[in-house]
Parts: C-alpha cells; sequence; structure tokens
C-alpha cells in the first residue's frame, strides 16, 4: 500500500547536521523529518564573539561579518551552503519523502526577525537556492502538508525566543524598534495558528527551534553568552499549549537529544550531529514507538524531566 494512504507511519528524525552527513538506519521508514541546520558552522566563532560585544554595549550592533570581514564572510557563507547542499542531496536520495524547515544556520536572511543587518549578501535567501531541484524534499515552513493521516505544520528558522525574554534582549532594541520586533512576531505566530486552526488530523509539529521555557532548551554551555538561560522557540511553546499537537519536532539545542511531555504533546529535541536518530511510528493518533539511537546503538531512556 502506497506510504500516503497509511495510517500507520514510520519516521527517521534526524537532528541539526551542521555540514555533518546523516547516519541512515537499514530498517525500512515511511518518510524523514529534519528540522533544519544542514549547513555547516564555520562562522560560529565570528557570531559568537559579535554577540559578546552587543551583550556588553546594547548600542552596538556589531555584526559577524563586520568581525571576519565582508570577503572571508562571503568565502564562509559559500563553503556552508556547499556543505549543506551535499547533505540535502544525500537526504534526498533516500527514496522517501524529506520533511524539512530551515535552521538558522541555513541562510534565509530572515535568522533574527525584522533586523536590518546592512549586507545585502547575508540577507538573501540562499535557502531557496539550497533546496531547489530536490523533488523528494518537502519545505514545511510555514506550511500545512497532509502524509499518512497526519499533518505536518512547519515554522523554522529562529535560533532564539522571536520576543526577547531577558532584561538584556529588552535594552537592545529601541522603543520603536521593540514595538517592531512586536509586530513581526504577531504576524509569524497568527501565520502558524491559523495553519493549526485548519488542520483537521493530528499533527505533527517541526519547528527548528524547541519550545521554550522546557527541559529541552536551556543552555549548558560555559563558552556561551547565554548559558544558563532558556532559549527555545517561544511560538512553538505557544503552539503546543494552545493546540496540543501529537509530535513537536525540533533541534537547536545541541545540548539535549531526548523528549519531554508538555500536556498531551510529546516535544522531541532531535539531537545534534551525524550519529545520531530517532525512530518515531505513529498509529492516528497515538505514538506506538520512539526510540532514541547514537551510533547506531538504541539509549535506553531519553526522557528529559
Amino acid at each position: 500500500m502506497p506510504w500516503w494512504i497509511l495510517d500507520r507511519m514510520k519516521f527517521l528524525v534526524i537532528g541539526d547536521l551542521h555540514g555533518a552527513m546523516p547516519c541512515i538506519p537499514s530498517e525500512k521508514f515511511d518518510a524523514i523529518i529534519a528540522p533544519g541546520d544542514f549547513c555547516s558552522d564555520e562562522a560560529k566563532g565570528f557570531m559568537f564573539q559579535a554577540l559578546k560585544e552587543r551583550l556588553a554595549d546594547p548600542k552596538k550592533d556589531t555584526q559577524w561579518y563586520d568581525i571576519a570581514g565582508r570577503k572571508n564572510a562571503r568565502a564562509i557563507i559559500k563553503r556552508s551552503l556547499a556543505d549543506g547542499r551535499r547533505v540535502l542531496e544525500f537526504l534526498n536520495s533516500q527514496g522517501v519523502p524529506v520533511y524539512v524547515v530551515p535552521g538558522n544556520w541555513d541562510w534565509t536572511g530572515k535568522e533574527f526577525g525584522p533586523e536590518v543587518k546592512g549586507w545585502p549578501f547575508a540577507e538573501q535567501d540562499h535557502y531557496a537556492t539550497l533546496i531547489r531541484g530536490l523533488d523528494d524534499v518537502v519545505d514545511s515552513y510555514h506550511k500545512a502538508v497532509s502524509i499518512g493521516g497526519l499533518t505536518i505544520i512547519g515554522h523554522g528558522i529562529i535560533p532564539g525566543p522571536e520576543f526577547p525574554q531577558y532584561t538584556e534582549d529588552v535594552a537592545r532594541y529601541s522603543p520603536a524598534g521593540l514595538k517592531r520586533r512586536k509586530k513581526w512576531y504577531d504576524a509569524e505566530r497568527k501565520k502558524v495558528a491559523a495553519l493549526f486552526k485548519k488542520a483537521k488530523r493530528p499533527v505533527v509539529f517541526i519547528t527548528h527551534n524547541v519550545p521554550y521555557n522546557t527541559p529541552l532548551d536551556k543552555i549548558n554551555n560555559p563558552a556561551s553568552p547565554r548559558n544558563g538561560q532558556h532559549f527555545g522557540s517561544v511560538i512553538a511553546r505557544e503552539m503546543v499549549d494552545s493546540y496540543s499537537p501529537l509530535l513537536c519536532i525540533g533541534g537547536h539545542m545541541h545540548e539535549y537529544f531526548g523528549y519531554c511531555k508538555l500536556g498531551r504533546t510529546t516535544c522531541v529535541n532531535a539531537g545534534f550531529g551525524g550519529a545520531v536518530y530517532t525512530i518515531i511510528e505513529t498509529n492516528g493518533s497515538a505514538i506506538q514507538r520512539m526510540d532514541f539511537y547514537r551510533d547506531g546503538k538504541r539509549i535506553a531512556d531519553s526522557l528529559l524531566e
């Protein structure tokens, strides 16, 4: 029986790859879910340095490419995109649909919301080119797609809360800038909520970043200027709280690989790197199986509390 009329579905879920090739298990599956960050992260050090400068002085607007230099930054972006394209071509070759949303490393030009960054090359939508011509790659960003008795809804890109949740972040905005950010956030939330309101089937919600203020999104990295803060997606949390999708599958927060429960929703952090993957089987509105693997070996307990 064709995959698109099955009620029982088996998904291979892969996490943030950052240019690494994913491990594909030998067992059969009906579809792949990949919540973004296909491209490599050579620019990360420059980004951390720019963030530290902005946090130290809210009036500063230092961007990573100001530190790296525009010529060097352009070459870094091109290498990153080439790595991401290799990953996506490999996923596209698996013979099953690949449901994706862009991550903050996939160069959409929208990584930080409505703020103007001032360099046209970084503001381009390179992601559209990244996935072009890959017939089995299904871009689910701000779309609803039906498969096997389920509706997949996608929300991607954003590396942190869509509206600032910490005092130091609020301080970076002028009153007009904060108002502009709030308007953008409200518009993004309404787009995703409209998809949920129309969905008539159990929903699998793919969101690059995991829901805010959960066991899945607390930064645990002493090298990060955000260490100890929750930095998930506010919109993802609001959709889970309001609409209780069957699954919410994200990544971005590399410290965690596992799941937690928010009400009736099972929230999954798909992990980081090519060595991890998850197998999830659904039957209608029920999850029949959810197994987490690292280096081909099943992890006994991946519940995060």
